[in-house]
């Protein structure tokens, strides 16, 4: 009996605060820094990736050099920065003129950044940077994509639009004046409407010619469709 009472004068002993620190002191001070030191990684991290982040915003909104944009989308690669520099890219070559390099920059930005917002205006972007350069079947294709797609899209009704100014410089009449005739009543009120209320009329009066992949005579001039924000 006097044996079990002085182990249990020893086991209560180790809980005693000073016995106890003494023992365990040093592991608890270690736990608390590694703790404390993790969190501070952690958060120093955070914050210089929002400072770089918004350095690189910076950079972004200053710059009109393709190859410094193309290095900011690189750079942020799956980021938002990354995805802002295609579309900027995009738009300086094409302000420049430059309607190759400005397909691919929204081709790279569609392949990284497929579910992203602006997606479906970078796809109808690219559609209508195919029909500039005269590619009527390429963008003829990629406006049926997004008019399938999209169908209650915001794009939907410039993805028609663009879908039958091919279709009409491809020599397709009737399939151009058919989708011209299911946009008239979605354009009333646009500045479109009296341009495809003159295309239907005009194509009315022809008849469909043998297929051809030659623009069709009095074919409209290829419109320009930037990516736009929703």
């Amino acid at each position: 009996m006097a044996d079990t009472t002085k182990q249990d004068a020893a086991f209560l002993e180790q809980f005693e605060p000073d016995v106890f620190w003494e023992h365990h002191g040093k592991k608890i001070i270690i736990g608390v820094v590694a703790v404390v030191l993790i969190g501070l990684a952690a958060y120093y991290r955070q914050r210089m990736a929002a400072e770089q982040e918004e350095t690189a915003a910076i950079r972004l909104a200053a710059t009109v050099d393709p190859a410094a944009l193309k290095g900011l989308a690189q750079e942020f690669q799956g980021k938002e920065i990354g995805a802002q520099a295609w579309l900027r890219l995009a738009e300086v070559q094409t302000l420049a003129g430059r309607t190759k390099e400005a397909g691919e920059a929204l081709q790279s930005f569609l392949n990284e950044f497929p579910g992203h917002p602006l997606a479906e205006s970078a796809q109808l972007g690219l559609a209508g940077l195919q029909e500039a350069q005269g590619n009527f079947d390429a963008a003829k294709s990629q406006y049926q994509q997004l008019m399938m797609a999209h169908a209650g899209g915001y794009s939907a009704a410039a993805a028609k639009l663009g879908f039958a100014r091919c279709a009409e410089a491809l020599g397709l009449t009737k399939e151009a004046r058919q989708a011209y005739e299911e946009l008239r009543p979605a354009l009333q009120g646009s500045p479109w409407e009296s341009e495809v209320a003159v295309r239907s009329l005009v194509l009315a009066r022809n008849r469909e010619p043998a297929s051809t992949n030659a623009p069709a005579a009095g074919s409209p001039t290829p419109a320009m469709v930037l990516p736009t924000t929703p």
